[in-house]
C-alpha cells in the first residue's frame, strides 16, 4: 500500500538524506512522482541553500503542485546571521502555504529523534557531531569547501567542543566502511582529531515523518 501512497507526489530534499531517500525509493516505500535534491552541505552557506531550494521547488512545480509537495529539510537546516528570523519554513510560507515540510530539526533528527540520540550518546548528545552517510561524502566538501578550514582550524574547534563523531547508519555501511575505505576514515578522524563510531539505527522515524507529512499534504 506504502509504494502507491506518494505517486503524485513531489519530494526537495537536502542531499545530505540522498543515500537513505534513494533507499525507500529502491525498496519501493518511496514511489514519488519526482524527487529533486539540493546539494548537501548548504547549511553552511545560508544564501546558496536558500537559491539552491527556491531553484529545486521551481522544477518541482513542473511536475507536481504545491500542495503536492513535500521538502524534507530540517527546520532549523537554515540559520542566516544576516537575517536571523529567517528559516526554512520562512522561505515555504512565502511561496505557499501549501508546501508541507517534514517535520525534523536537523536531517540527523530524522534519522534518530532527540530521546534516541540521549540514549546513543548516554544524554551528551549536544557533545556529539552527528553525521549521516551523507555527511560522510560530504564532509570535505562542507568544512574545506564551504567553511575553508583546514585541519589547524578544524583541530582548534571541534575536538574542544564535541567527544566524537556518531554516523547514524540506516543503511548497514559500517562493515563496507572499516572494511573498504578505512583510509577515509582514519583521514576523518586525523583531521577533526575526533573518533569515529557508526551507530546502526532504522529508517522508521525517517518513514514515519514522511508518511506525517503525506497526511498533512491531504488536509
Amino acid at each position: 500500500m506504502a509504494s502507491s501512497m506518494f505517486e503524485d507526489r513531489c519530494i526537495v530534499s537536502c542531499g545530505m538524506l540522498h543515500p537513505e531517500l534513494a533507499y525507500l525509493q529502491e525498496t519501493g516505500f518511496l514511489n514519488a512522482r519526482r524527487i529533486f535534491f539540493a546539494p548537501p552541505g548548504l547549511h553552511a552557506i545560508p544564501e546558496r541553500l536558500e537559491e539552491n531550494l527556491l531553484e529545486k521547488l521551481s522544477l518541482a512545480r513542473n511536475w507536481c503542485s504545491q500542495r503536492e509537495t513535500i521538502v524534507v529539510y530540517g527546520k532549523k537546516c537554515l540559520v542566516s546571521t544576516e537575517d536571523p528570523l529567517k528559516r526554512i519554513d520562512t522561505i515555504l510560507s512565502t511561496l505557499s502555504r501549501s508546501i508541507v515540510r517534514v517535520q525534523g530539526e536537523y536531517g540527523y533528527d530524522m534519522l534518530a529523534g532527540f530521546e534516541e540520540r540521549q540514549l546513543i550518546s548516554g544524554g551528551r548528545q549536544d557533545k556529539i557531531l552527528w553525521f549521516t552517510p551523507g555527511w560522510l561524502r560530504s564532509w570535505k566538501a562542507i568544512f574545506q569547501r564551504y567553511l575553508s578550514w583546514d585541519e589547524a582550524d578544524a583541530n582548534a574547534n571541534l575536538p574542544g567542543y564535541y567527544d566524537k563523531i556518531i554516523v547514524l547508519d540506516s543503511l548497514n555501511l559500517s562493515d563496507e566502511y572499516m572494511i573498504k575505505h578505512a583510509e577515509e576514515i582514519l583521514e576523518l578522524f586525523d583531521w577533526t582529531g575526533l573518533t569515529v563510531e557508526f551507530q546502526p539505527v532504522t529508517l522508521d522515524r525517517l518513514k514515519g515523518l514522511l508518511l506525517e507529512a503525506l497526511s498533512e499534504s491531504t488536509r
